[in-house]
């Protein structure tokens, strides 16, 4: 069962609250097998929802054009499968045990077997996009699959270099991260008939609102609670992964870089590593560059009309800001 827009950091969802329930129901249809054993594995991924927000954005886009009808809910599933079928493989290269409060299928299954149940998810969402009548559903949703693998490829050769750019960085996380916001809302900016202009605007309002997201999620692998992260915090440290406020840390004393590079490969306690990052201001920085984005995101909707939907992107915008708090 889907979470519902009671919960007063997802009032976001109420224009497409019905919607998703059907989104969700499309999932655990689509996640079926005659295998007991196999089917048994789907049933316990169909009910970790999580927080929906790549579906929910192809819903929003497309309500805000229009209204919703049955491809916009066959994409929403499409791009939700695709993620699902992203976060199972980075728990299995993270090591994770932990995802949304649930333990990873990593860790109840093995790693051999979350990598096939994630690609299976990923042939359920192919299929599903072979059946929509939107002509370029499977064009737009291979090319975010790509990004993201390639995104997540080149992080994995960047681990453990911790001179990494944050021009690297930004690279890194608009291929992994936003492509699949952008997409979801090109996707239902489609299913809506909108035109070129409009489609562009949601697809850099879906870029610019990733790019925020990514930078949140890595701040929350510092500073937040496992539950606000939804998986086992200090992965990215541990895996040798350089995030935004390290990198900005590291590279903003050019006399001491190679004294910080050391204390980051010496694995230095974490909580002088934050109070250290907090006092050079690259805590502060990282927040910026998420209001900046969030801001980005916002304005790339000015020509888009005024409806309860478009009110709602900008709420999920708000979201995805304050999740530090």
């Amino acid at each position: 069962m889907t979470q519902t827009s009671s919960n007063p950091m997802l009032t976001f969802r109420k224009p497409i609250e019905a919607e998703l329930a059907q989104v969700q129901n499309r999932i655990a249809e689509v996640l079926q097998s005659p295998e007991p054993q196999i089917n048994g594995s789907l049933e316990y991924l169909t009910r970790q929802t999580g927080k929906m927000l790549r579906p929910t954005l192809v819903l929003l886009c497309g309500r805000c054009l229009d209204q919703i009808g049955d491809d916009h809910i066959d994409l929403a599933a499409m791009v939700e499968l695709v993620h699902r079928a992203s976060l199972l493989h980075d728990d299995v290269i993270d090591s994770a045990e932990i995802r949304r409060t649930d333990k990873t299928a990593n860790a109840l299954w093995g790693n051999t077997a979350a990598v096939l149940i994630g690609d299976f998810l990923l042939c359920q969402a192919f299929q599903l996009g072979a059946k929509v009548r939107c002509e370029s559903a499977a064009d737009i949703l291979s090319e975010a699959a790509q990004l993201l693998c390639s995104g997540e490829l080149l992080q994995n050769f960047q681990k453990g270099r911790w001179d990494i750019s944050e021009q690297d960085y930004y690279r890194i996380i608009e291929a992994k991260t936003a492509s699949l916001f952008k997409s979801s809302c090109q996707l239902g900016a489609i299913a809506s008939e909108a035109d070129n202009h409009q489609v562009d605007a949601f697809a850099r309002y879906g870029v610019e609102l990733g790019m925020a997201f990514q930078i949140t999620d890595d701040l929350l692998d510092f500073l937040g609670t496992q539950q606000q992260a939804g998986k086992t915090l200090g992965t990215d440290l541990q895996q040798g992964k350089l995030t935004l406020p390290l990198i900005h840390w590291v590279s903003s004393d050019d006399a001491g870089k190679a004294q910080r590079i050391n204390m980051i490969q010496s694995q230095c306690d974490t909580e002088d590593l934050i109070e250290r990052m907090r006092q050079s201001g690259s805590i502060d920085y990282a927040l910026n560059r998420v209001r900046q984005h969030i801001t980005a995101a916002k304005d790339s909707l000015t020509d888009i009309p005024q409806t309860p939907a478009k009110d709602a992107l900008f709420q999920l915008a708000d979201f995805v800001a304050e999740r530090l708090q």
